[in-house]
């Protein structure tokens, strides 16, 4: 019983941590858009595999 409340509060933490996580590098990318943007620097994108992948539709 108590290793089960050990594990549930592990992975509420690492919930918790990951969506943080993703929230702070959304906020990071906004920032240097925003930087960019002022600085204007074109947006310079490589070619990448899946970007003609067959998915699209």
């Amino acid at each position: 019983m108590g290793l089960n409340i050990i594990l549930l509060v592990v992975l509420v933490l690492a919930i918790i941590g990951s969506i943080a996580g993703w929230l702070n590098t959304r906020t990071i990318l906004k920032e240097l858009a925003d930087i960019k943007r002022e600085l204007r620097i074109k947006d310079v994108r490589k070619p990448s595999v899946f970007d003609n992948d067959l998915d699209k539709d």
